[in-house]
């Protein structure tokens, strides 16, 4: 009864197990990717290592408009499928959608983008500096 018992408890474990590796390697759904952004610049910002890569590998700053307004984030040169530098992000229009978007006051906000790749990845950048 007991060897029955902790081989339930291992295919229940398995299972679950199973399913988490599955679901990191799902691709995000596009419907929920629903600001178009414009990328007009990027580059490698030498200053600001990604510490938590195990490379410790440079951050990428990345100029975009939306909606109007002129936003440079900063984030990985990586997707999180890859965990390695992937390069620069080029010039073009991407979907994206906002990961954080926070207004305590009428005066500042705290702000992640995520965007959308052609082939599906992601990445996440913060917002660290906007203009209009």
């Amino acid at each position: 009864m007991k060897s029955l018992a902790s081989a339930a408890l291992l295919c229940t474990f398995m299972l679950v197990c199973a399913h988490r590796a599955f679901a990191a390697d799902a691709k995000p759904d596009p419907s929920q990717y629903t600001l178009a952004v414009h990328i007009s610049g990027s580059a490698f910002d030498p200053f600001s290592i990604d510490r938590t890569s195990a490379a410790n590998m440079p951050s990428e700053i990345v100029t975009v408009t939306l909606n109007g307004k002129h936003y440079q984030l900063l984030g990985p040169t990586y997707s999180a499928h890859t965990k390695c530098c992937d390069g620069l992000i080029n010039p073009g229009d991407y979907h994206a959608r906002w990961s954080t978007d926070e207004h305590k006051t009428s005066y500042e906000s705290l702000q992640e983008l995520e965007i959308l790749f052609p082939d599906g990845a992601t990445r996440r950048f913060s917002v660290i500096a906007q203009s209009e």
